[in-house]
């Protein structure tokens, strides 16, 4: 395991949690909602901070695409070790990485725009889980951006790059 590109992928999903604790409405986001309401928090403030109201600004807005791809491009891209093949060509593993974590974000973010049938898709069996439950309410509640599908492509890109030097 490359445990450098392990840690800065952790770091960037923390850097992508704090931008749903300082910069959107804390009930928009279920894993934010479930966990503050679980240790009893007041949902009913504009964020979890209070004093950091729209932190990272305009970049809000794209930054949790960007971050969501880069970071779990370089997860796992870091277990490259899987097989002796990607050992030996662990760029081969990189690149697999990047393109399904941009194509899983990419097909996320289409599916906002083409709500009802993106919804249509979810199995019956997702609502006997809590956590699987609520992924219609990303597509309904969600909005599509041409400016998410870029910032899924730079950090798949950017991810791929850091595997690769990395490496």
């Amino acid at each position: 395991m490359k445990k450098k590109s392990f840690i800065v992928g952790l770091a960037g999903l923390f850097l992508g949690s704090l931008i749903y604790l300082t910069d959107r409405p804390l009930k928009s986001t279920w894993f934010v909602r479930e966990f503050l309401n679980s240790i009893g928090y007041s949902l009913d403030r504009d964020n979890f901070i209070g004093l950091y109201k729209n932190l990272f600004g305009t970049f809000d807005k794209s930054i949790a695409s960007f971050l969501h791809t880069f970071s779990f491009t370089l997860i796992t891209g870091s277990f490259n070790e899987i097989t002796d093949t990607f050992t030996k060509h662990p760029q081969k593993w990189f690149f697999i990485s990047a393109i399904f974590w941009g194509s899983v974000n990419i097909i996320f973010e289409i599916g906002q725009y083409f709500d009802s049938i993106a919804v249509k898709f979810i199995p019956d069996w997702f609502n006997e889980y809590k956590f699987l439950s609520t992924i219609d309410d990303y597509f309904i509640a969600g909005v599509f951006d041409f400016w998410d599908i870029a910032a899924v492509v730079a950090g798949a890109f950017l991810g791929y790059c850091l595997l690769v030097y990395n490496n």
